[in-house]
């Protein structure tokens, strides 16, 4: 599976915030996109997700172009998000919330999938807890296993790590690290960055690899 964006561009009124940005993910890789606040990484997260549309450019999924006819499908099977503030329904359990896509897309979710995919995260025992009773680093791993749930080929994380302290950060990074997803992730932080396999700067617009040390 090749994920492939090409050319996209966004503005708000006068206001450019992509222009003309391009990537290309092979299947199994990793790319993280730095950068300062305001500079348009999220936009341009939601805009590879299809939860927003770009002014011009095309998004491709293996041989799929992504369009406002199949977005909602590729997003239920294709794609997982993970949201920066985590975004789990707070009355529903862990357990519930990591099936959640299985329910909404309406396909088979045994609780024993929903276990393995907390122990994992190392949350199996937090399985019945409701959301609003866990801890920010728990909640995000929750996060991370729900967008995990319906086998996604490609994981999107929008600034993962942006609302937990360093040790919940360090183990929100090894798990990202492990995932057998190819990932694309946008952050402020340069050592979550610097566990991909590339590194991206959105800066005034515009993509720029990161050459490594």
């Amino acid at each position: 599976m090749i994920f492939r964006a090409t050319n996209i561009s966004k503005s708000y009124g006068k206001l450019q915030v992509l222009k003309n940005v391009s990537l290309t993910l092979e299947s199994g890789q990793s790319i993280a996109i730095l950068g300062r606040s305001g500079e348009g990484k999220t936009t341009l997260l939601h805009i590879l997700a299809k939860l927003e549309e770009p002014d011009s450019g095309q998004i491709e999924m293996g041989e799929k172009i992504l369009s406002k006819a199949n977005a909602h499908l590729i997003r239920r099977h294709e794609l997982g998000y993970i949201f920066q503030s985590y975004n789990l329904l707070e009355d529903f359990t862990a357990l519930e919330n990591v099936l959640m896509p299985a329910r909404i897309a309406r396909i088979p979710a045994p609780k024993e999938k929903g276990l393995k995919l907390l122990e994992d995260v190392g949350l199996a025992s937090k399985a019945d807890i409701a959301a609003k009773h866990l801890s920010g680093g728990e909640r995000q791993r929750v996060a991370i296993a729900r967008a995990r749930c319906n086998n996604p080929h490609l994981i999107l994380a929008d600034e993962p790590t942006g609302n937990l302290d360093r040790e919940n950060r360090d183990q929100v990074g090894r798990l990202l690290k492990g995932l057998q997803q190819s990932l694309i992730l946008v952050t402020h932080d340069p050592t979550l960055a610097s566990l991909c396999d590339r590194q991206y700067v959105l800066e005034n617009g515009s993509l720029f690899p990161l050459a490594r040390n």
